[in-house]
């Protein structure tokens, strides 16, 4: 029994039975079961790279003397808050003569490849998005779309600095990930599954 968007999901088994009892067809509620819990997976994961900041923030400052993650609010928490507000009010420019399309679209596509990771992520034995028998293809394939959008951002600024800067870009994250792709070799083999929650089972000595 799964946590959520697998079939066998227990809380996804809820939410369809109960859209269905009060009339919604079967394959919408099971859509909209599915649209829940992709949206939970999200969210928790944009929360926990919120904390992961705040800690970052509260350590950093703790070492250099800085009051602000340590001082500003209960535990420091309206640090995170304020760095928050300032990414959204910041001012957003688009270059003149670019291509807005790919230039707007790359950071979009360079985040949703990150949050399509936590998919397949198993959080606890029963706790994960959906449990793909070749999770860990799945993560090395999604996980290159970032080339995308860096490639993307480069050619769609129209300014051949950012061309040069996204194409050199693009090419170091594919020589990382040769090394990367080798180093799952080893622990496919020996768990004898590219499923990341056979991966893990195997870690207890129980397949």
């Amino acid at each position: 029994m799964t946590f959520w968007s697998d079939p066998d999901g227990f809380l996804a088994n809820w939410l369809i039975h109960l859209l269905a009892g009060i009339g919604i067809p079967a394959g919408v509620a099971q859509a909209i079961g599915f649209a829940l819990g992709a949206a939970i997976l999200a969210t928790g994961s944009l929360l926990f790279v919120l904390f992961l900041i705040w800690l970052e923030r509260k350590m950093i400052g703790r070492v250099q003397d800085r009051l602000g993650p340590n001082r500003l609010g209960p535990w420091g928490i309206f640090q995170s808050v304020a760095d928050m507000l300032k990414i959204f009010t910041k001012e957003y420019i688009t270059p003149s003569g670019a291509d807005k399309v790919p230039y707007n679209l790359s950071p979009i596509l360079t985040v949703a490849a990150v949050l399509m990771v936590w998919a397949v992520v198993p959080l606890a034995i029963t706790v994960y998005g959906v449990n793909l028998n070749v999770g860990l293809l799945y993560i090395i394939a999604v996980g290159s779309l970032g080339e995308m959008g860096i490639l993307m951002a480069g050619w769609g600024s129209a300014n051949k600095y950012s061309i040069l800067g996204g194409l050199r870009g693009a090419a170091q994250i594919v020589s990382y990930e040769i090394p990367r792709f080798l180093s799952c070799v080893p622990v496919v083999m020996w768990a004898g599954t590219l499923a990341l929650t056979g991966i893990a089972s195997a870690q207890t000595g129980y397949v």
